[in-house]
């Protein structure tokens, strides 16, 4: 009996010390694994959450990882400066291309200028016979797809004579990841906010020719709902300018100027800078809530005036939530209906 007793404790002395053992030798040969799957897990993101709460200087969310964000690539002289800025000693003229500083500069085009009634024409033309309508694409009928978008807005001349000439256009911003599919939105609050801000361009809207309804979506999500996602934003601009314009419905459309939407991939972001100074126009951002609108006002001004802005990394995402609405006056446009 005494041997058992005895036998038992050696048992128990033994096991704990082998207990002892491993719980020393636990974090010499486990602890830096462990470190290394805290930092892959650092690096999910959340692209409804500021960059700057959850990825390290110098990284921002990309399809849910904290990614590091690459510097704009830099225009040199007579290249496109329409979504990144231009070389040292360059600057970005009417034209949306980099120019010498010293060099005289034509004045930025108008209506009457060969150049803007030419790109307007080819851009409602090329529309007309590329889609439907935004609903059909949203919807998943027979639309356009994203590659044929891609090319369309990638036609330098045409973006920046129309972005040039027309300057009173409306940027409108929006939540990530909204509006969601098949999911209704804005709530009423909201809705009347943005129609409101919308309606105060009542008279622009309805003496245009016709209104580029031109849209964008932050990577957030994959590159195919991306630009889903820009696509629903356009279609819920189209309705809410139909609500600002006293139009019920869709079909009521046909007294009033042609709307041609399209959506740029998130494979394309624009440039904080280059989005202040050559997408976001003269009017007042319209946003969610009055407070939104004017705290990206205040950022913006703060750009154009070459003073630093907090939460840089998220504005450069919500620039790129964007649906710009821009009014052509031109005459002679409408005949291409």
């Amino acid at each position: 009996m005494s041997i058992d007793l005895t036998t038992r404790a050696l048992i128990v002395l033994t096991t704990a010390i082998w207990v002892m053992v491993l719980l020393v030798l636990y974090p010499v040969f486990f602890l830096p694994t462990m470190v290394v799957d805290e930092g892959e897990g650092a690096r999910v993101c959340d692209p409804r959450r500021p960059d700057e709460e959850q990825c390290p200087e110098g990284q921002w969310c990309v399809h849910g990882q904290c990614t590091p964000h690459e510097e704009p690539q830099v225009a040199q002289r007579g290249e496109q400066c329409r979504d990144c800025p231009c070389d040292v000693g360059l600057q970005c003229g009417a034209d949306l291309r980099c120019r010498p500083r010293n060099e005289t500069e034509a004045p930025a085009p108008t209506c009457g200028d060969p150049a803007v009634e030419a790109a307007v024409a080819r851009l409602t033309q090329t529309c007309l016979q590329r889609r439907h309508s935004v609903q059909d694409q949203v919807e998943g009928g027979q639309g356009c797809s994203a590659d044929e978008w891609r090319a369309l807005l990638a036609d330098d001349e045409q973006m920046n004579t129309l972005l040039a000439a027309f300057p009173d256009r409306l940027a409108m911003f929006f939540p990530s990841g909204e509006p969601r599919a098949r999911q209704a939105w804005p709530d009423p609050q909201t809705r009347a906010h943005m129609a409101g801000e919308l309606a105060r361009h009542a008279e622009a809207l309805r003496e245009a020719k016709m209104l580029f309804v031109l849209g964008r979506a932050s990577p957030d999500g994959n590159p195919a709902d991306d630009y889903a996602l820009a696509l629903r934003r356009i279609n819920a601009v189209e309705r809410l300018i139909d609500v600002a314009l006293g139009r019920e419905k869709p079909s009521e459309r046909s007294a009033g100027p042609m709307l041609i939407g399209s959506g740029a991939p998130s494979d394309r972001p624009v440039a904080l800078e280059a989005f202040v100074h050559n997408y976001a126009g003269t009017q007042a951002p319209i946003a969610t809530s009055r407070a939104e609108s004017e705290r990206l006002a205040a950022a913006f001004a703060a750009i154009r005036a070459g003073e630093p802005v907090p939460g840089r990394r998220s504005l450069e995402r919500d620039v790129n939530r964007v649906v710009l609405v821009i009014p052509v006056p031109c005459d002679g446009t409408k005949e291409a209906r």
